[in-house]
C-alpha cells in the first residue's frame, strides 16, 4: 500500500514541485492583483456583497483566470433571487465548470497525457481557482451534484414572471413620465399607477394571457418593497439586446457571463443611473433612488426611450391613464 505522507514528503515530488513552479512562472496568465477576496467569502459567506462585486465586474483590473466569471454567475443569481444563496452557488459551480472546459478545449483533441493534464490543470486552469473556487465551492462531490440548468429553469419560473411583472410596470412608468413630462403636466409616478395599467390588461377582451406571463399584484409588490436594489439594473438589461435575446433574459436563463457580456456592463449600468435619475427621483419612495445608487454607484447615466408597447398594452396604458391624457 501506498504510504501517502512518504510520498509527499519525497525528494521525487519536491522536484515535481520546482518543476511546476518554474513552468507557471514562464507559462501562467499572470494577474495583477493579489489583494483580491476570494469568490466565495464575496457570494457566499455572510450577507452577499453585491456592490463590491459589480465593481470587480467593472474594474479594468487583471484577476487569474475565472474570477471574474465565477463571480458575474454569482450576481446573476443574487439578481434573480437576492435571499437565496443556494441558487448563487449553483450557478457559480456552473461558472467554474464552464472555465474547466475552456481550458481543456483550448488544447483540442487528443489522447490524455501528463504532458496535457499538467498543462490544463496547473497553466491554464491555475492553482488559484483549484484553491480558491474549485475546492472552495466543495470539489469533486460539489460539481458532480451540481443541479443541471433545467432544474434551475423550473425552480426560476415563478421569480421570472415577478421580475417580469415589475420590468413592465417600470417600462409603463417610464412611457407615462416620457408622455406626459414632455406636455408640461405634473406627473408624480407610482407603483399603484402602473398597477392600473396592468389591471386593465388583465380585463382585456379577448382574454389576455395575463397569468401565463405575469403575476398578481401582492407578488409584484412585495418584490418591490423586498428588493429596490435590484429593479433598475433588472429594467435597464431588458432593454438592452444581445442578438436575439435580451440581457434580462439572459440573466433569468442562468447565462450571465463575464466573458459574454463584459462589454455591456458598462451601458447596463449607465442605463441603471438613469432609471434611477428619470423615474426613481420623482416617485414618492426615496430609497428607490437611494439604494439603487448605493449599488451601482454615482456617475455618467445614460438616457434611453422606452420599448414600444404592443397595440394592446398601449390600450391599456391610455385606460389607465385617461385622465391625464385628457387633461
Amino acid at each position: 500500500m501506498v504510504d501517502i505522507k512518504e510520498v509527499m514528503e519525497s525528494e521525487e515530488m519536491r522536484d515535481v514541485v520546482t518543476a511546476l513552479d518554474a513552468l507557471k512562472r514562464r507559462w501562467a496568465p499572470s494577474h495583477q492583483v493579489t489583494d483580491h477576496i476570494r469568490p466565495t467569502v464575496l457570494a457566499l459567506v455572510g450577507k452577499y456583497k453585491a456592490k463590491e462585486i459589480l465593481q470587480v465586474l467593472l474594474d479594468s483590473k487583471e484577476y487569474y483566470p475565472g474570477y471574474k466569471e465565477v463571480l458575474a454567475a454569482s450576481f446573476g443569481g443574487w439578481l434573480i433571487m437576492p435571499r437565496e444563496r443556494r441558487v448563487r452557488e449553483i450557478l457559480m459551480v456552473h461558472a467554474a465548470l464552464n472555465h474547466m472546459h475552456d481550458t481543456e478545449w483550448k488544447l483540442g483533441e487528443a489522447q490524455l497525457s501528463l504532458e496535457r493534464d499538467i498543462t490544463a490543470r496547473y497553466i491554464l486552469t491555475s492553482m488559484d481557482f483549484l484553491i480558491e473556487i474549485y475546492d472552495s465551492l466543495g470539489g469533486y462531490q460539489a460539481f458532480a451534484q451540481n443541479p443541471s440548468f433545467e432544474m434551475m429553469w423550473i425552480a426560476f419560473e415563478r421569480d421570472e414572471k415577478v421580475i417580469n411583472t415589475a420590468v413592465l410596470a417600470m417600462t409603463f412608468l417610464h412611457h407615462a413620465i416620457d408622455q406626459f413630462s414632455v406636455r408640461g403636466r405634473p406627473f408624480i409616478p407610482s407603483l399603484n399607477k402602473a398597477v392600473l395599467v396592468l389591471d386593465e390588461l388583465k380585463a382585456t377582451k379577448p382574454p389576455f394571457p395575463y397569468k401565463e406571463k405575469y403575476v398578481s399584484r401582492s407578488l409584484l409588490h412585495q418584490r418591490w418593497s423586498q428588493n429596490k436594489q435590484t429593479l433598475a439594473l433588472l429594467y435597464a438589461a431588458s432593454t438592452i439586446r444581445i442578438n436575439r435575446k435580451t440581457l434580462l433574459q439572459l440573466i433569468l436563463d442562468g447565462f450571465f457571463s463575464y466573458e459574454n457580456h463584459q462589454p455591456y456592463l458598462d451601458i447596463w449600468v449607465c442605463r441603471a443611473r438613469y432609471v434611477a435619475a428619470h423615474i426613481f427621483a420623482r416617485m414618492g419612495d426615496p430609497d428607490l433612488e437611494r439604494k439603487t445608487i448605493s449599488l451601482i454607484g454615482g456617475g455618467h447615466a445614460t438616457a434611453f426611450a422606452p420599448q414600444k408597447l404592443s397595440i394592446v398594452e398601449t390600450a391599456a396604458f391610455n385606460t389607465a391613464f385617461r385622465n391625464v391624457i385628457n387633461i
